[in-house]
């Protein structure tokens, strides 16, 4: 865009002195006026009266003093932009989390960052929080939102997001699960109550080592993939179950859900949520390394 033309125009229609304007912008007055000649021919209308003695803008000079004015300025807008955009790092993360982690966890996360960093491209997969290492592991993933494993593996790195406590849940309508659950109270016999568990991860590792040590040998309904299918088959009356306390406060049947806070629970450990990073990217998630990008 040949912008010079526009600010000499724009110069020239305020000082409206041909002599000056050429001064100012170190051109001879030929010069200026066949920029103003070229003007004319390209707007199809004659942008100036000129005599001896004075010079003037025509009606169309001053639409065109407008027309120029606002072009400048959008102009000046967009290489603005344009240079914001160049010092700011761009181009697209994947991010793996559960359901619950997506909105309990994340969201804060993303609204900031979508503030301070907004040419970075989120791309956000959901599923089994269980699968999120292993995926990272994989390369299927830059980000993973996850429980911190007991072992983790040198490569990678984490942030804690939050913390919540594992809890025994259990359906609150009346069903046979309950009948059972108030027998094993009262025996202190877990072994015939069904229980519902998950496929992997460091909710199941941690029912086993309850298991192992209050002796139970138990009677395993179903293994499910996700915290929430766990939580929704608990408040249907299939079993019990351990969960994350989170995903059960985040669940749309919580009012469904009994919190068994008198099963003796000898684990003093909290279920973690981390902010686990692959090692060649900073685990602060606005400092993304530009070169892989």
């Amino acid at each position: 865009m040949d912008t010079k033309s526009l600010e000499v125009f724009i110069d020239l229609a305020e000082d409206l002195h041909f002599s000056r304007t050429s001064d100012r912008h170190n051109m001879s007055p030929s010069t200026l006026s066949r920029l103003i000649q070229r003007l004319e021919r390209d707007s199809n209308c004659s942008l100036f009266e000129r005599s001896n003695r004075s010079v003037s803008l025509t009606s169309a000079g001053k639409r065109y003093l407008d027309f120029a004015r606002q072009t400048l300025s959008a102009w000046q807008d967009l290489q603005q932009v344009n240079q914001m955009q160049q010092d700011q790092p761009s181009g697209a993360v994947s991010l793996y989390c559960s359901v619950t982690a997506s909105h309990s966890v994340l969201t804060a996360i993303l609204s900031d960052l979508r503030d301070r960093q907004p040419l970075i491209e989120i791309k956000l997969h959901t599923g089994d929080q269980a699968l999120s290492l292993s995926r990272l592991q994989q390369g299927k993933e830059d980000f993973v939102i996850a429980a911190r494993p007991d072992r983790l593996d040198q490569h990678i790195d984490f942030k804690v997001l939050s913390r919540s406590e594992l809890v025994f849940i259990a359906p609150k309508a009346a069903c046979q699960v309950r009948q059972q659950i108030s027998h094993a109270k009262s025996s202190n016999d877990w072994s015939d109550v069904p229980w519902v568990m998950a496929e992997s991860g460091m909710s199941r590792s941690r029912l086993e080592q309850w298991f192992r040590a209050e002796s139970i040998n138990p009677s395993i309904y179903a293994q499910v993939s996700g915290h929430e299918a766990i939580v929704s088959m608990v408040a249907l009356g299939c079993g019990v179950a351990l969960v994350p306390k989170l995903v059960l406060t985040s669940s749309p049947v919580f009012d469904s859900i009994e919190v068994l806070s008198s099963v003796n629970n000898p684990m003093e450990n909290f279920f973690q949520m981390k902010f686990i990073t692959n090692h060649l990217i900073y685990t602060q998630p606005y400092k993304i390394i530009r070169q892989n990008y």
